[in-house]
């Protein structure tokens, strides 16, 4: 039996709640289907009810900042600074007030579930709603052909 205090995958110390006994990068790896695994759907021990994956998912290539002026002409794209599972993170300018803002692209997979994309509007207004020092306020949000957005 593994140490339960240790990742059985890399060996690397664990938190007390981790799942399956394995630290986050692990899980990830796990997850995350390599190029021998692509299109092949595999099952192991009795998880006949467990949907496998048979091809895999989609890999988000964000749009260039030239690619998105057209859809958001109030602001001015200037740089992409990351991209995850999640979407991207552009800096950009809000025209009209001259303001630094983060722009935020989800994957346009994701926006088209609608339980998610209802769910993402409601938790920007809620955002919107908000006012604190240490709270980023929500200048705006909503869906365009490049996926469900907001700009911070």
């Amino acid at each position: 039996m593994a140490d339960e205090r240790h990742c059985s995958g890399c060996g690397g110390e664990l938190a007390p709640d981790a799942p399956q006994g394995l630290c986050p990068q692990c899980l990830m790896k796990l997850g995350l289907p390599t190029d021998a695994d692509a299109g092949r759907a595999t099952v192991s021990g009795d998880q006949s009810d467990v949907p496998t994956m048979t091809t895999p998912p989609a890999v988000f290539v964000p749009p260039s900042p030239a690619e998105l002026a057209g859809q958001f002409p109030q602001l001015e794209i200037l740089e992409l600074l990351g991209q995850g599972g999640m979407g991207a993170v552009y800096k950009a300018r809000q025209k009209q007030l001259d303001r630094l803002v983060a722009l935020k692209i989800l994957p346009p997979q994701i926006g088209q579930d609608e339980a998610f994309a209802e769910r993402f509007m409601r938790e920007a207004r809620s955002l919107a709603r908000l006012n604190h020092p240490r709270i980023v306020s929500v200048h705006d949000f909503g869906h365009t052909q490049a996926g469900l957005y907001y700009f911070i």
